[in-house]
């Protein structure tokens, strides 16, 4: 094989890594837009499954590009590609995207609030009336809820402000 298809085997394998690098975006999106996503578990989950779509692409790269060849440079030029990508758009990309859920998670938090406020003391006075003891506690959650915030720093999960305390 000559050494000019070589390099453009090599740039176009940087190139199947850039786009992996968008795939791996998608997945860090994903744990962005569902706090749950940060759990241990759902992690593996999906770390796993960018492996193997990684494994097939390259894999598929080698077969249709390389005439079967698998070859360590195509490895090297996705992994060179992925880290390119990661390091310079994928930064900008997953801040615009924690920036824009935060706000839309901020606003949906204030409206549930407004919304679900003049119907506490209801259901308050509904649930003493019954006996029902997690209804009474409504107000504790009510203010309790207001004093946690969205960190966007930490992967989309919610973390308590130890500033405010319960009485």
């Amino acid at each position: 094989m000559p050494v000019c298809r070589q390099t453009e085997l090599f740039l176009l394998s940087v190139l199947l890594g850039g786009c992996q690098g968008v795939l791996w975006d998608v997945f860090r999106a994903l744990r962005a837009i569902f706090p749950v996503m940060g759990k241990t578990v759902p992690t593996a989950i999906c770390d796993g499954l960018y492996l193997i779509l990684c494994g097939i692409g390259v894999y598929i790269f080698s077969l249709l590009m390389g005439d079967g060849q698998v070859r360590g440079y195509y490895w090297l030029g996705a992994l060179l590609g992925a880290v390119i990508y990661i390091l310079t758009a994928g930064t900008v990309v997953i801040g615009i995207i924690r920036c824009v859920f935060g706000t839309v998670y901020r606003l949906l938090g204030s409206l549930f609030r407004k919304i679900s406020k003049p119907f506490i003391p209801m259901f308050q006075k509904f649930g003493t009336k019954k006996g029902y003891k997690f209804v009474t506690n409504a107000k504790k959650m009510f203010h309790k809820c207001k004093y946690y915030q969205k960190d966007l720093k930490s992967k989309g999960q919610m973390v308590y402000n130890k500033t405010a305390k319960m009485k």
